[in-house]
């Protein structure tokens, strides 16, 4: 169950930077060891990484289901 308030809101965004740095440091061991035909598993690895930062950080999802005054 997520921790209410200001506690679990920091919570979650260290997680989503745990996560961030783990996608970044796997991108670049793809991108250091594999010599041939890299792109595809960049790509991949990029658009897994932009999701949680468009998500949580630039909060994309409230362009489809904005916030109300009420659900506050």
């Amino acid at each position: 169950m997520p921790e209410p308030g200001l506690r679990g809101k920091l919570r979650l965004g260290y997680i989503v930077l745990g996560a961030l740095i783990a996608i970044k440091i796997a991108e670049y061991l793809v991108g250091t060891t594999i010599p041939n035909g890299v792109w595809p598993f960049l790509t991949i690895l990029a658009l897994v990484g932009a999701w949680p930062i468009l998500y949580y950080f630039m909060h994309i999802n409230q362009l489809w289901h904005p916030k109300s005054r009420h659900d506050e």
